[in-house]
């Protein structure tokens, strides 16, 4: 289940592909990798590994000097145990969880780590179908 936490500050694409290096060193780049195939694990099949699936090698880093409210709610909350990423280019962040309970502790934690004031953000639990995917054909014949 996902929590989204949107802050009132905009960073465009262009921005945020901008910060990122020309070039990755090939073992940060083949450990992304892994992780990507992990997160696929992860989400399918076990939960547990959504913390270890969602570090980030080749684009959180670069990119927190562009937006370090952002980076800094990732890393608070990656230090309480949620598996938190920025989303796309940024700078909304996204935790991924484990159940209805887990999301709401990551909400929590989300809204206490941005109650400073130094910026407005919005945290949302979205509903999200949890039943899988059903398709059907458009011909009747």
């Amino acid at each position: 289940m996902p929590v989204v936490a949107i802050p009132d500050t905009e960073l465009s694409t262009h921005v945020a592909r901008g910060v990122l290096p020309a070039e990755v060193p090939h073992a940060a780049a083949a450990a992304q990798a892994g992780r990507a195939a992990l997160l696929v694990h992860a989400l399918a099949e076990d939960p547990a590994l959504l913390l270890a699936a969602t570090r980030d090698w080749l684009h959180q880093e670069p990119r927190a000097v562009a937006m370090p409210a952002s980076a800094a709610l990732v890393a608070g909350l990656r230090e309480r145990g949620h598996a938190a990423v920025v989303s796309g280019a940024g700078p909304t962040v996204l935790a991924l969880c484990d159940g209805v309970q887990a999301a709401e502790h990551a909400a929590e934690a989300a809204r206490a780590l941005t109650a400073d004031g130094a910026a407005s953000w919005r945290v949302l639990v979205p509903c999200v179908a949890v039943d899988g995917v059903r398709v059907e054909s458009l011909h009747h014949g």
